[in-house]
């Protein structure tokens, strides 16, 4: 195709008919074809995600029947393993999961190899996940409350011919349990386990949320950055299959009390303090979580006594129970605030989502040869590795008070739940440890407790019968430890304690009789006395001028 050299490089339309024509070709349809590509492209870039992804909203949701399940949009690209998607919601009666954007990465490139160690903590990650903004909201307990219909005698009204449908579900998961065992035992290179032994997820703003508007408070768990960390390696014992460990940092964690949208009833109880959206319980820069459960294996057939004795000690130090526990490090810039409002609102939440149903306990029945091994604890950890606060808040008169307490680096607290009731009923046991206690008051006064460590031990027991007494014991131990004392702190204390005791008599329905053991022990103990003439002490924050009197004790 020729040009005139004084026109641009460019063909003009005359040219360019006159070179179709020549080759039997049609502008318009170049032209058709063009607009068409542009289109398409345009489609592709735009709406086909969205086009999937009501596809597949509207496939998924004829499917399941129970459950809302909302795909904005989705995409896949087969040549970088990448699928992406927009806007997920999972919503049914209990809960709802809600995902604003996010993407997988199966690196399917990388060489599979079936005989490569099993449950392989160290193995290579082939699966990324990335999630922005992800909520997960619990707002009810469906099953839980039809069961106490049932167990009451009323009118199902939640889920009918529930009992038909559990009894068919629970055979079909034991059926499925069973079935699952034998098969990874049998072949472990079956298992998707040995594709993919690492999974790593990002979250970027995630929020947990507990609470309804029935509710006065809802209890939220907020973060900005989460880097998790999905993978198994052997069980601690050797009966057992393998061992669940998700592991990762959160960053500028935040566990918060806000009030609930659309409250139905008054809010007439009124937090100490208010941080932001609302009352701040724990607070921390970073916190490396470590979350492990293993899977059980069956319980095997009892040894005879010529095999027990020729089993080693290493044999039966392994034939412990199932480990199921969460191990929970904070950082820097940890700070945590309770009180006797905090504590009205966990009381409120405790009895919504987990009901009296005000029936005996079951004893569990031990597991038998063929079945799964029981789990017999949740255990919980909790260590400072940094300097931390902790404010006891209170109100009196609608004045806050407060009890401020510096911990220092090494602090913990430990937590046994038990997952098993014995004859007796079950006992909880919490326990811990502060470090380099330096306690303050909100009083003129400030001064209050000093002292190098402080242990202490609660062991709480439960009894079957419900409304039967309970028995609570806790162990204090104080190391070289100095308390300074005025007579004003008898009502400051007076007034913690009145704010914490419900001013309503006990309901015969639902009291509890329970009592209290205490036992404290002090180390090296100081006891200082302001003594100044005429009662007058000197509360100023440096330089303070008070004749004291000290009372020293050596044990």
């Amino acid at each position: 195709m020729e040009t005139n050299g004084n026109d641009s490089t460019f063909p003009s339309y005359g040219d360019l008919d006159k070179f179709l024509v020549k080759h039997d070709s049609n502008f318009v349809w170049l032209l058709m074809a063009t607009i068409l590509s542009c289109g398409w492209i345009i489609y592709l870039t735009y709406y086909n995600s969205r086009n999937i992804g009501l596809i597949l909203t509207l496939i998924i949701n004829r499917l399941y029947k129970n459950v809302y399940i909302h795909i904005g949009s989705f995409s896949f690209s087969v040549l970088s393993g990448k699928v992406m998607f927009r806007d997920v919601y999972y919503i049914n009666e209990d809960m709802s999961i809600r995902i604003q954007d996010g993407f997988l990465i199966f690196r399917w490139w990388k060489m599979y190899n079936p005989k490569q160690k099993q449950h392989d903590p160290k193995a290579e990650t082939r699966l990324y996940v990335t999630v922005n903004g992800f909520e997960f909201h619990v707002y009810n307990r469906t099953d839980l409350y039809a069961h106490l219909q049932e167990t009451f005698g009323l009118e199902p009204t939640l889920t009918p011919s529930k009992k038909e449908e559990d009894k068919g579900r629970d055979d079909q998961e034991m059926t499925l349990d069973s079935v699952n065992i034998k098969t990874e035992s049998q072949d472990p290179s079956s298992s998707w386990r040995s594709l993919i032994p690492v999974i790593k997820v990002n979250i970027s703003t995630g929020r947990l949320a507990f609470g309804n508007h029935h509710l006065p408070q809802t209890l939220c768990v907020n973060f900005d950055d989460a880097f998790l960390t999905y993978t198994t390696k052997p069980p601690s014992s050797h009966l057992d299959q393998f061992m669940h460990i998700v592991k990762g940092t959160l960053e500028n964690v935040r566990v918060m009390l806000v009030p609930s949208p659309r409250y139905l009833g008054m809010q007439n109880d009124e937090p100490p303090r208010l941080m932001g959206e609302g009352f701040v319980v724990m607070q921390s820069n970073d916190v490396d979580i470590y979350y492990y459960m293993d899977e059980p294996g069956l319980v095997t057939e009892e040894l005879e006594n010529g095999e027990m004795e020729a089993c080693g000690e290493g044999t039966k130090l392994q034939d412990l129970p199932p480990c199921w526990g969460l191990d929970i490090v904070c950082g820097k810039g940890t700070d945590f605030n309770y009180g006797p409002w905090a504590d009205r609102q966990r009381d409120c939440l405790w009895k919504f989502f987990l009901p009296a149903d005000f029936q005996p306990m079951k004893v569990t029945e031990l597991a038998q040869p063929g079945k799964p091994r029981q789990i017999l604890a949740f255990e919980l950890r909790m260590n400072i590795i940094a300097d931390a606060t902790i404010d006891l808040l209170f109100t009196k008169n609608r004045e806050t008070n407060a009890v401020h307490v510096n911990v220092g680096a090494g602090s913990y607290l430990e937590v046994n739940i038990p997952m098993t009731v014995g004859e007796n009923g079950y006992a909880h046991t919490i326990k811990g440890q502060l470090l380099h206690v330096d306690t303050t008051s909100s009083m003129q006064y400030r001064t209050l407790l000093e002292a190098e460590m402080l242990a202490f031990q609660v062991n709480a027991s439960y009894p079957r019968v419900w409304n039967m007494p309970q028995s609570w014991q806790c162990e204090i131990e104080v190391y070289k430890a100095t308390y300074h004392f005025i007579y004003a702190q008898k009502n400051f204390f007076t007034d913690l304690i009145q704010d914490w005791a419900s001013d309503s008599a006990p309901d015969i329905y639902s009291f509890v009789p329970y009592s209290w053991k205490f036992k404290i022990l002090f180390h090296q103990f100081e006891m200082i006395w302001a003594a100044n003439q005429h009662n007058w002490i000197d509360c100023s924050t440096k330089q303070q001028e008070n004749g004291t009197l000290s009372s020293p004790c050596p044990k």
